[in-house]
């Protein structure tokens, strides 16, 4: 009966150690999906901006409270942050392939980490089954 009582806890601490996991996991594809729709929506913007072309007048944000009105003078060349602040020049082309791939390679972190989850719930459901079968056998 003691083996039984201390097997029980011992039982609920793996499975809330595994559903911590999975929250974590969840936090981290939470913040990968906030990454992805910010590059996504950096694309949509040069694609735009490539489309309204040379010489239009557009609003450009500084801060969070005040715009400048800016001229269109040339998208040929784009600065792309590569990482660990530093900054690369870029063609166009360049600059949204780039940044289309930095999407691919997100979302395919993406899937390693749903797989993961999916793992760890096969795990809390073997430790159940496991427990009901000694359960069963005693």
């Amino acid at each position: 009966m003691a083996e039984k009582k201390a097997q029980q806890p011992r039982l609920e601490d793996q499975v809330r150690a595994l559903i911590a996991q999975i929250e974590s996991i969840r936090a981290e594809i939470a913040a990968l999906d906030s990454a992805v729709t910010a590059l996504r929506q950096t694309v949509a913007t040069l694609r735009t901006l490539k489309k309204l072309g040379q010489g239009k007048n557009v609003l450009i944000p500084v801060g969070s409270i005040a715009q400048v009105e800016m001229k269109i003078e040339n998208l040929d060349r784009i600065v792309v942050s590569v990482g660990q602040n530093i900054s690369a020049e870029l063609s166009y082309e360049e600059a949204v392939k780039y940044i289309e791939d930095e999407i691919e390679r997100l979302l395919a972190l993406r899937l390693v980490l749903e797989q993961t989850i999916a793992d760890l719930y096969t795990q809390i459901e073997q430790l159940i089954k496991e427990s009901q079968k000694e359960e069963e056998n005693k």
